[in-house]
């Protein structure tokens, strides 16, 4: 594969004399797209010697001239781009804009809830939305509609029945609409408020900002979560020579001018977890006709959209390379893309670090790539040991962990890293390219933090679930399978936890699961892990710790326990088994064995320790 898509990088940029037809969504008047999108058009002319055809269109009439065949390039919102991919009607997304405003470059955007800032001080914040008047310009955009319709959802608001919605088609008329009082408020999406401001046509003490965000990355005004910035795909008939082609063309492309909402550039493909979650908890296409989001379904319901995005970033790896090996014109654009890039991103020969982008020196808290080799030889220094097999450092042996990624291209490769004290997961993909003696291998780390802690962590304690603890426990067992190390084990539960349930409310109850998930993770050490079995009892792996020690600790924490003022209910007490592995026996074994020990103790009056 990546044979193929070098020849294709490396061949000669003239292809038959055609048209491109380039579709843009038309957020905005017709004639504002064309000033934003004809440098775009002039370099990927310039840059594939065809011409190229700017279409403003409305998303249907976006749908209906791609089923026609009449459209080759398309560029359009983020949710629009998640239903033409359902659809199947488009390629994944092959690159995402990167937006100027003055001196800040962004490949994010957001929704702007407002309203006028002399009106009588009724509309200051999202509760007091109901009822009112909103001006918006089509149901259709994420920036102007779908990003506010989610904020108010969680304030459980429905733009549906508790608002009055008037379209007034783009996002000029929406701020007008408001200023001269034919709507209470009004949604927009981020950049326009600057923009207008920019050009003389608004004055920013008009207007009040609801539910306003702050985000030390996105200097503009929002009152939403962030987003992706609009999708660059292309139509499935489109040849695969050109779509290649095109995308080098757009990751080349840089604006020099200064301005508000100018697109500077092009970047990676974005992160559509929080778009795709958008989507369907607003039941909006291509979800419009399925069950809202749940955690339970987050593998099965992503699984495709993470592969696709997984095949753009190998893509991306790709152009990046050989831009890399090339030229010095050729580095600065590549040094350009890897900068507003909001993913980690480095550059190694395979030994040694030679290039990383800002969002990785910023994670890591080093101003420079010098800076950081100073104190490290190689990013591996920070990989922790797994807590499955499939973390990196627990398959690697005396690989590196370069040639470990290489040499297993089908298997899924995940680092963990914690800095100054915050732990994150990390998808890691590596692709190379090789060029004469050259050898160039570009690593990916994309966060899947939360995918991570959401398949991982109990929601209600934050603890690690049942699920999670099964892995941790096999890992647990082989590594003291194979060093020969001691490994113990406690099991407790609250005694008369019903009553608590049945007395005072599954609230308290919960607050109590809570509180003692807390004290007890708070007197284990950091190697210790806690995990949430089920309902209210929970379970302690103590790596390296004999069954002494294990049944002394349990004996601490049931006093600790006993003693802790709880809310409500003042005091609570647990009844704990305590066991040791011994070698051989199996999680299942060992689990049952702790059960019986539990239930002893629960037969011998509670509120102690049994041992065995």
């Amino acid at each position: 594969m990546i044979k193929i898509f070098y020849f294709l990088l490396l061949s000669s940029l003239v292809i038959n004399a055609q048209t491109l037809t380039f579709g843009v969504f038309t957020y905005r008047s017709a004639q504002k797209i064309m000033e934003e999108y004809t440098p775009v058009a002039q370099h990927i002319s310039h840059e594939l010697n065809v011409s190229v055809l700017i279409k403003p269109l409305s998303q249907e009439e976006l749908e209906k001239e791609v089923e026609a065949g009449n459209i080759d390039i398309i560029a359009t919102n983020p949710t629009h781009y998640l239903s033409l991919q359902k659809q199947g009607k488009t390629t994944g997304d092959i690159a995402t804009l990167v937006k100027r405003y003055g001196d800040v470059v962004t490949p994010y955007l957001g929704g702007v809830i407002f309203t006028r800032a002399k009106r009588r001080g009724d509309i200051r914040s999202i509760s007091e939305l109901k009822e009112k008047t909103i001006a918006i310009p089509g149901e259709s955009f994420l920036g102007g509609f779908q990003a506010q319709a989610y904020e108010l959802l969680k304030a459980k608001i429905d733009v549906k029945k508790d608002i009055r919605r008037v379209i007034y088609g783009n996002h000029e008329a929406v701020v007008n609409a408001v200023l001269s009082k034919e709507a209470d408020a009004g949604f927009v999406r981020s950049g326009i408020i600057e923009e207008m401001v920019f050009e003389g046509r608004l004055k920013p003490e008009d207007i009040f900002i609801v539910n306003e965000q702050n985000f030390s990355h996105f200097p503009m005004k929002v009152s939403t979560n962030l987003y992706p910035e609009w999708s660059i795909v292309a139509a499935k008939a489109l040849d695969l020579e050109t779509v290649s082609k095109v995308a080098i063309a757009l990751y080349g492309y840089k604006n020099p001018h200064k301005g508000n909402g100018i697109i500077s550039g092009f970047t990676i493909s974005g992160n559509y977890f929080d778009v795709d979650v958008l989507a369907r908890e607003l039941r909006i296409p291509p979800y419009n006709h399925v069950p809202a989001f749940t955690h339970e379904d987050i593998w099965q319901k992503h699984g495709d959209d993470f592969m696709l995005f997984l095949s753009v970033a190998t893509f991306f790896f790709l152009v990046l390379a050989f831009l890399y090996r090339g030229a010095r014109f050729e580095k600065k654009y590549a040094q350009s893309i890897l900068n507003v890039t909001p993913t980690p991103i480095i550059v190694t020969d395979g030994k040694s670090l030679i290039d990383a982008n800002t969002a990785f020196l910023n994670f890591l808290d080093f101003e420079t790539v010098e800076a950081f080799k100073s104190k490290h030889n190689c990013i591996c220094d920070l990989f922790e040991d797994g807590d499955t097999q499939e973390y990196l450092r627990a398959n690697m042996n005396d690989k590196s962990w370069v040639e470990y990624i290489l040499e297993n291209p089908h298997a899924e490769h995940k680092a963990k890293i914690t800095i100054h004290g915050m732990t994150r997961f990390f998808k890691v993909d590596v692709s190379v390219v090789k060029y004469k003696n050259l050898f160039r291998a570009i690593a990916f780390f994309d966060d899947i933090s939360q995918l991570v802690n959401q398949s991982t962590i109990d929601t209600l304690t934050g603890i690690a679930n049942r699920t999670h603890f099964n892995l941790l426990f096999e890992y647990s067992l082989s590594v003291a399978q194979r060093e020969k190390t001691s490994l113990s084990l406690i099991f407790f539960d609250i005694d008369y936890f019903k009553r608590v349930n049945d007395t005072y409310g599954h609230l308290v109850g919960d607050d109590i699961l809570r509180h003692l998930a807390n004290l007890v993770k708070s007197n284990l050490r950091k190697s210790d892990i806690i995990a949430r079995w089920g309902g209210e009892e929970f379970i302690v792996i103590l790596p390296k710790n004999s069954l002494s020690s294990a049944s002394h600790l349990a004996e601490e924490l049931r006093k600790k326990i006993e003693n802790e003022e709880f809310a409500v209910v003042d005091r609570i007490t647990c009844s704990f088994g305590v066991t040791q592995y011994k070698g051989g026996e199996s999680a299942d074994e060992l689990i049952l064995h702790l059960d019986k020990l539990l239930y002893r103790a629960k037969a011998n009056g509670r509120n102690r320790v049994e041992v065995g």
